[in-house]
C-alpha cells in the first residue's frame, strides 16, 4: 500500500490496516515516521486502535514514542499491556519518562511491576517524592572531566549509542560528580582539538535543585525559556536533566489536577471511559457528602431566623436569587485572583490594593444587580403578575429595597471572600486552586444568608 503524505488520508490508511490486523504493513508504514508525527497519528485514533498500533512497534520505537504522548493516551496504552511487556518497555524508557510511565500505571499493576524491578531501580523510584524535581530528572547526561580535551570529548560523543538521548550540551563534573559547568556542542566543535574544557568554562550555568517543588521548576522554565536544565542534589552533585517537554507534561498534569479540585472532587488521572463507576463514586462521593453537610448549615441559619420568615414569608421567595448572586461573584473573583497568582501579576504584599479593588468592584456589581432586582419586583407588582406585599402587609417598594440591599451585600461579600481566600492559602504555602467552586459557593451561601436576613429584617422591621 502506498503511503499518503496527507495526515487525514494517512490516518484512514492506518485505521484500515489496524482493522485488517496487517501488522507487517503497519510496521513498514510507521518505521520511517518521526516520533512527533507518529504521536500525532496515534492521538487521532481511538483507544483500542492506538493500543493495537503501539503493540506492533519495535521496543526501541515504543520507548521513544511513549514519553511524547499525552497522559490520556499513555493511560490507554498502559492498560493494554501485560506485565512482561510493560517491564520490557520500562527498561527501554528514559528515566524521566519512566517516572511518567509508572505514575499512570494502575496501583495493582504498579505493585507487580515494581516487583520486577531491581532493588536499585526501586530505590531510585522512591528517592524523591512526586512533588520534587529529582523524581522526574533523567540521568541520561553526557558528562566530561574538566581536563578532557576537545578531541577526547568528541571521541566520547561518538561512542554513544543511537538509543541514547541527543546531546546538545556537555556537562562538566569533578571527581565527586559535582557540576562545574556546561558547554554547548557548538562551542566545543569550534575549538582546537587539544584545548582543554577547563579553558572554556565560565561557571555561569543555571541549575535546579533536586528538592525543588514543581511550581518552582515551572516558573524557572517559563522565565528562562530553556530547553533543558541540570538538576543537582544538596551537595551540588549532578542528578540528571529535566527537559522542557517533560516539564510541559508535568504542567498539564498539574492543571488537570487543579481543574478537578476546583470542581469539588478528588484528583484522578484515569481517563473517563477507563474509570469504573465505583471509582467515580469514591472520587466524587466524599466531596459531595462534605459539601452537603456544609449546605445543611443553611438550614441551621434559616431556623435561627424562623420568626422573621413567619412574619415575612416573601423573603424566602428570593433566596435562590440572593444565594446564586453571591456564589457567582465569589467564583468570578477567585478565578481572577488564582489566575493572577499563577502568572505572578502581583505579590501577597499587594493584598490591601486587591481588597480595595474587589470591595469597590463588589459594591458596584451589587448595586447593578440590586437595581435589576428592584425594577423586576416593582414591575411585576405593578402589572399584577405577583403579589410581594403579602396582601397589603408590606409595601412593594420596601420588599424590593430589602432584596436590593441583600443582593448588594452578598455580592460584595462574595467578591471579597473569593479574592481573599486564595491569597490566604498562598500565604500558608498551600495551593490556591484547592478552593473548589462548590466549597466557595457553600461558604458564601451560609454567610450570605445571615447578611440577607439581617438586612431584610432591618428594612421590613420584622
Amino acid at each position: 500500500m502506498k503511503t499518503s503524505n496527507d495526515p487525514i488520508q494517512r490516518l484512514d490508511q492506518l485505521r484500515h490496516l489496524i482493522e485488517s490486523r496487517s501488522t507487517s504493513e503497519l510496521q513498514r508504514q510507521t518505521r520511517k515516521l518521526l516520533v512527533a508525527d507518529l504521536a500525532e497519528l496515534i492521538e487521532g485514533l481511538d483507544r483500542t486502535e492506538a493500543a493495537f498500533l503501539f503493540k506492533t512497534l519495535p521496543e526501541v520505537q515504543k520507548a521513544k514514542l511513549f514519553g511524547t504522548l499525552s497522559s490520556t493516551y499513555q493511560n490507554y496504552i498502559i492498560r493494554s499491556l501485560d506485565i512482561e511487556t510493560a517491564a520490557r518497555l520500562l527498561g527501554e524508557t528514559p528515566q524521566s519518562e519512566r517516572h511518567l510511565f509508572l505514575k499512570h500505571m494502575p496501583r495493582v499493576r504498579l505493585r507487580r511491576l515494581l516487583e520486577e524491578m531491581t532493588a536499585e531501580e526501586r530505590a531510585e523510584w522512591q528517592r524523591y517524592s512526586e512533588d520534587e524535581l529529582g523524581h522526574w530528572a533523567s540521568p541520561d547526561v553526557f558528562v566530561a572531566q574538566p581536563d578532557w580535551t576537545v578531541q577526547e570529548t568528541i571521541q566520547a560523543l561518538k561512542a554513544r549509542t543511537p538509543e541514547q538521548e541527543v546531546v546538545f550540551y556537555v556537562y562538566i563534573v569533578d571527581g565527586d560528580n559535582r557540576l562545574l559547568d556546561r558547554l554547548s556542542i557548538q562551542r566545543i566543535a569550534t575549538e582546537e582539538p587539544q584545548t582543554q574544557l577547563t579553558a572554556l568554562m565560565d561557571h555561569e550555568t543555571a541549575m535546579l535543585s533536586a528538592s525543588d517543588p514543581l511550581d518552582v521548576v515551572f516558573d524557572r522554565f517559563e522565565t528562562r525559556d530553556a530547553e533543558s536544565m541540570p538538576v543537582v542534589d544538596a551537595d551540588q552533585r549532578l542528578v540528571g536533566l529535566i527537559h522542557a517537554d517533560d516539564v510541559m507534561h508535568l504542567r498539564q498534569d498539574r492543571l488537570s489536577q487543579e481543574w478537578q479540585r476546583s470542581g469539588g472532587m478528588s484528583v484522578t488521572d484515569v481517563p473517563y471511559l477507563e474509570s469504573s463507576i465505583w471509582d467515580q463514586l469514591v472520587k466524587r462521593g466524599g466531596w459531595l457528602a462534605l459539601l452537603f453537610v456544609g449546605e445543611m448549615l443553611t438550614a441551621t441559619v434559616m431556623t435561627s431566623y424562623e420568626a422573621e420568615l413567619e412574619q415575612a414569608v416573601v423573603l424566602a421567595l428570593f433566596l435562590p436569587l440572593i444565594l446564586s448572586s453571591g456564589g457567582n461573584s465569589g467564583s468570578q473573583s477567585s478565578t481572577l485572583i488564582i489566575r493572577a497568582l499563577a502568572l505572578r501579576e502581583f505579590q501577597l504584599s499587594d493584598w490591601p490594593i486587591i481588597f480595595r479593588r474587589e470591595l469597590i468592584t463588589g459594591v458596584t456589581l451589587g448595586v447593578f444587580l440590586g437595581l435589576i432586582g428592584l425594577v423586576r419586583i416593582l414591575f411585576w407588582d405593578y402589572l399584577g403578575w405577583a403579589d410581594y406585599t403579602e396582601h397589603g402587609k408590606f409595601n412593594a417598594f420596601d420588599v424590593s429595597l430589602a432584596v436590593t440591599v441583600g443582593v448588594m451585600g452578598i455580592v460584595a461579600w462574595g467578591n471579597l471572600i473569593g479574592s481573599l481566600l486564595p491569597l490566604g492559602l498562598r500565604a500558608l504555602r498551600l495551593d490556591p486552586a484547592a478552593i473548589s467552586a462548590p466549597f466557595l459557593a457553600t461558604f458564601v451561601d451560609v454567610t450570605g444568608l445571615i447578611l440577607y436576613f439581617s438586612f431584610a429584617s432591618a428594612v421590613l422591621d420584622v
